[in-house]
C-alpha cells in the first residue's frame, strides 16, 4: 500500500505510457496501468520498470517504476478505478463507450461508499472525446453526478522503441494543455496547464497539427517515404502545405474567432515540428485508421468544408483525400466497404452527392492511380 495519491491509467500504450503518466509520476502520484493486452500488461507486471528517453539525447531520460498493472476488465482493474485520485484515458477515441462499460460498476461502487466524484482526463485525438466518454458513462449510470470530465490535448510525439520491451521515446516536449474548469479544479501537477477554451484549443488542434499531418502523412505514404520527417521535407509535400495552410488558416479565424498572427504562428510550429528530423516518426503509423480521419468532423473533411464556407478553393485539399483513399484502398480494404471514392465521400464523410469535392477528389484519385506527381496536380 502507498500514502501516494493514485493515478489510473486506461491505455499502457505509447501516449499513455510515455506521455500523460510521467507527468503524474514526477508530480509524486503512485501509477496503475490497465490495458487490454494481455502480453503487454505482464511486461509491465514482470519488468515494474521502463525508461521515456528523450529523441534529443541531451536531455536526461526519465525512469518509471513500482507501478500496478491489470487486465481491463478484471477485479483488480475495477478496483483500482474505484480508489483512484485521478483517471487517465489514453486508448483512442473509438475505444471510449468501451471504456465507460468497464468502469462503470466501480464508479458505481464510489457513489455507494460515498466517494467524491471522479476526476477523469480523457487523453485523445479529436474534436470532442470528453463528451463521447462523458455520455457513454453517464448512460450507464444514469447521470453525470459521480464523475467530472476533462480533456487533455496532446502535442507530443511518442514512440515505443524498437528492440525493447517497454521503453518509450519522445520528443522534448513536457507541456499538456487541459480543461481545469471541467474538473473544477486545478490538478496540483507540474506541466498541466489550465486551458480555458479547451473547445477551441482541440478543433485548431485537429484541423491544424493532424490536417498538417495527413498531408505529410498520405503524400508522403504515395512517395514510398516511411521516415515522417523525410516526408514533411519533401519538396512536393511542402508545395502542398504551402498552398492550402494559408487559406486553411483564414477559414479557421473566422469560424473559431482566432487572431490570424496566432493561428499562423500555431500552423508554423506544426510544420516546424513535423519537419524536425531528430523527432522520431513513421508514415505508416500515422497513415492507420483513415475510416477514421476521413469522417466529416475530422482532419480532413471538416477542413475542406471551412475552406468551401469562405468561398476557398478545395481542389489541392482534393489531392490529399484522394491520396488517403487510396491509402485505405491498398492497406485497409477501405473500397471493399465503399464501393468507389464518391460513396466514401457520400457515405463515410457526409459529403453532398453535388459537392465540388467530389469531383475533384474523383479526379485527383484517377490520375494517382495512374502514378501522376503531386506536383504535376498542383499545375
Amino acid at each position: 500500500m502507498t500514502n501516494k495519491p493514485s493515478a489510473v491509467v486506461i491505455g499502457a500504450g505509447q501516449s499513455g505510457r510515455g506521455f500523460v503518466s510521467r507527468f503524474f509520476y514526477k508530480s509524486g502520484y503512485h501509477l496503475t496501468f490497465i490495458d487490454k493486452n494481455e502480453k503487454l500488461v505482464n511486461y509491465l507486471r514482470e519488468d515494474n520498470f521502463f525508461t521515456v528517453h528523450c529523441f534529443d539525447e541531451s536531455v536526461k531520460p526519465v525512469h518509471i517504476q513500482n507501478f500496478n498493472a491489470y487486465q481491463a476488465g478484471s477485479s483488480d482493474a475495477n478496483n483500482a478505478v474505484e480508489h483512484a485520485d485521478v483517471l487517465l484515458i489514453s486508448v483512442g477515441q473509438q475505444n471510449l463507450p468501451g471504456v465507460a462499460a468497464d468502469i462503470a460498476s466501480a464508479v458505481q461502487r464510489r457513489r455507494e461508499a460515498g466517494v467524491s466524484a471522479l476526476k477523469i482526463l480523457v487523453c485523445e485525438n479529436g474534436v470532442s472525446p470528453g463528451q463521447i466518454f462523458s455520455e457513454a458513462l453517464a448512460g450507464r449510470l444514469g447521470g453525470h453526478d459521480d464523475f467530472n470530465v476533462a480533456e487533455l490535448a496532446i502535442f507530443c510525439t511518442t514512440n515505443v522503441l524498437k528492440k525493447t520491451r517497454l521503453d518509450i521515446g519522445t520528443e522534448d516536449y513536457n507541456r499538456a494543455p487541459y480543461n481545469a474548469a471541467a474538473l473544477g479544479e486545478v490538478l496540483p501537477v507540474d506541466g498541466l496547464d489550465p486551458e480555458p477554451d479547451m473547445s477551441n484549443l482541440l478543433k485548431r488542434k485537429i484541423y491544424t497539427y493532424n490536417f498538417i499531418s495527413a498531408i505529410v502523412t498520405y503524400l508522403g505514404a504515395y512517395k514510398g517515404i516511411e521516415d515522417y520527417a523525410t516526408a514533411a521535407n519533401d519538396p512536393e509535400v511542402r508545395a502542398v502545405i504551402h498552398s492550402v495552410v494559408p487559406e486553411l488558416n483564414q477559414a479557421l479565424c473566422q469560424v473559431l474567432g482566432v487572431d490570424a498572427d496566432s493561428q499562423t504562428t500555431f500552423s508554423d510550429n506544426a510544420l516546424k515540428k513535423f519537419s524536425n528530423p531528430t523527432i522520431e516518426d513513421y508514415v505508416s503509423k500515422n497513415a492507420r485508421e483513415v475510416s477514421r480521419k476521413l469522417r466529416s468532423d475530422d482532419r480532413m473533411i471538416a477542413p475542406a468544408n471551412m475552406i468551401k464556407g469562405i468561398q476557398g478553393d478545395t481542389n489541392i485539399i482534393a489531392i490529399v483525400i484522394a491520396a488517403a483513399i487510396l491509402w485505405g484502398e491498398k492497406n485497409e480494404n477501405l473500397l471493399d466497404t465503399y464501393k468507389s471514392p464518391r460513396e466514401v465521400l457520400i457515405k463515410l464523410s457526409g459529403v453532398g452527392e453535388n459537392a465540388e469535392l467530389i469531383h475533384q477528389v474523383e479526379h485527383h484519385y484517377a490520375e494517382l492511380k495512374t502514378g501522376k506527381k503531386i506536383s504535376q496536380l498542383l499545375q
